[in-house]
């Protein structure tokens, strides 16, 4: 989950500015569930253009016909009901992480965003940087052999009871809170988009699913996990990933957030794996393994949400109802894979939370 509000900040920068040329964005609508003027008072704060219209509640920005595609960032526990509100009443719907809850969830609002063949993504901004477009190319081009291994992490290195006592989204069972759903998730895609997005094994008709294992750790005030480490091995290729995340470790920003291992050398991600900036590439070689390239990926305005927009615009533009980069499938999988680990550790959501039906009429 993201501020909205640097979403929207980032939707209103021209994006002539990031040498985009194809595509616009116009916000024409937000709506708060709390009341009109917190909506009014968010379009101030983001300085939203004067036909920008504000509603005190999501039904009534639905049932705006000049809305093509809505934006979720309301709590985890609420992304299920929240989407499905939206896909019914025939929006286009850029979803925040994590997707769901649940895997069950997820595989519900996919299929209803098919039958009505409406846009349905992740928000998982990370996948469009262009520093992970020249990473992936980086791969494909061989500049580190063949990948073996990625080691990824996101921690917050926050004092936990301090900060979020026991009614903090990120600690609140229920707001489905916790490392693995918030943090867990940016490892998780880094792993995912190199050994399994872009393996060799990718264009196969059958697949064999990761075998998972991992361990959390709780926050004894509320039962959410504070930290979680997964492990993710793909039989089909004999590669692995490791993720870790924590909401109380902290990280040393001089380390790099992921490492793509291959036989031939490793490329190093800097800065959160959330919001990378720099990357180094380092060859084995025969002697001392040495730096071969360094790059930096600068954001010289705005937070970097704008390029996710983007590829919507495109993807809406074209006619798609699913990402090329971010596929449903493997948003599937990656919340699949969250089960299991939420399943080995018995952490389990209020059952509000769990269910797969909606609580109110839709």
């Amino acid at each position: 989950m993201l501020p909205v509000r640097q979403f929207a900040k980032d939707l209103l920068i021209d994006p002539s500015t990031r040498g985009v040329h194809n595509v616009t964005h116009n916000l024409v609508a937000v709506a708060s569930s709390a009341s009109l003027q917190k909506a009014q008072d968010f379009l101030s704060a983001v300085n939203a253009p004067p036909h920008t219209t504000a509603y005190g509640s999501y039904e009534s920005l639905l049932a705006d016909p000049s809305v093509e595609i809505v934006y979720i960032s309301t709590p985890h526990s609420h992304h299920f009901q929240n989407a499905h509100t939206a896909l019914l009443a025939g929006k286009h719907v850029l979803l925040e992480k994590a997707f769901t809850v649940n895997a069950a969830q997820t595989r519900i609002l996919i299929k209803l965003a098919r039958d009505k063949k409406l846009f349905l993504m992740e928000a998982m901004w990370t996948r469009f940087f262009p520093l992970m477009q020249h990473v992936r190319r980086l791969i494909k081009d061989g500049a580190i052999g063949a990948v073996q291994r990625v080691v990824a992490d996101r921690n917050l290195g926050r004092d936990v009871e301090r900060l979020y006592g026991t009614e903090h989204r990120l600690v609140n069972p229920a707001l489905a809170g916790g490392a693995l759903l918030d943090l867990a998730i940016y490892p998780l895609t880094w792993i995912f988009q190199i050994l399994y997005h872009d393996s060799p094994l990718a264009s196969g008709t059958a697949r064999l699913p990761p075998h998972v294992s991992s361990s959390l750790v709780k926050y004894a005030p509320t039962g959410v996990d504070e930290t979680a480490t997964v492990v993710v091995t793909f039989p089909g290729s004999r590669t692995q990933g490791v993720a870790t995340a924590s909401l109380r470790v902290a990280s040393n920003p001089t380390d790099p957030g992921v490492r793509i291992l291959g036989d031939k050398g490793q490329i190093q991600v800097f800065g959160p794996a959330a919001r990378p900036l720099t990357i180094a590439v380092v060859a084995y070689g025969e002697g001392v393994p040495q730096v071969v390239e360094r790059k930096d990926f600068d954001i010289p305005v705005g937070h970097g949400l704008f390029w996710e927009a983007d590829a919507c615009a495109q993807y809406l533009e074209e006619g798609k109802t699913e990402a090329d980069l971010m596929p449903l499938e493997e948003t599937l999988l990656i919340m699949d894979v969250m089960d299991r680990v939420r399943k080995e550790n018995e952490l389990q959501y209020p059952a509000e939370v769990e269910a797969h039906q909606l609580t109110r009429n839709n």
